[in-house]
């Protein structure tokens, strides 16, 4: 899916930022295991869903959940690298 498809009517840089640091309290935990890390990830993945839902799906239907999700991921890996 190009970046195109992500432009401030599908998800914007605030959806990033928020979605971001969320990853951050997961993805790089010292302890994955521990309730913050689970309850961080529960959180991401609810509003990945949300957004797919609300925004993206509505806009772009040929967009399948797991491509989006990846590309969220990536998107988060990227912002998280250049803060």
């Amino acid at each position: 899916m190009p970046d195109s498809d992500f432009s401030e009517g599908s998800v914007s840089r605030a959806d990033i930022a928020s979605l971001a640091e969320l990853f951050d309290r997961f993805e790089f935990a010292l302890n994955p295991v521990l309730q913050d890390a689970k309850i961080a990830e529960a959180e991401f993945e609810d509003e990945i869903a949300a957004l797919y839902s609300g925004r993206v799906k509505p806009a772009h239907p040929e967009v399948e959940f797991s491509h989006f999700r990846l590309k969220i991921r990536s998107l988060c890996r990227a912002y998280l690298r250049k803060n």
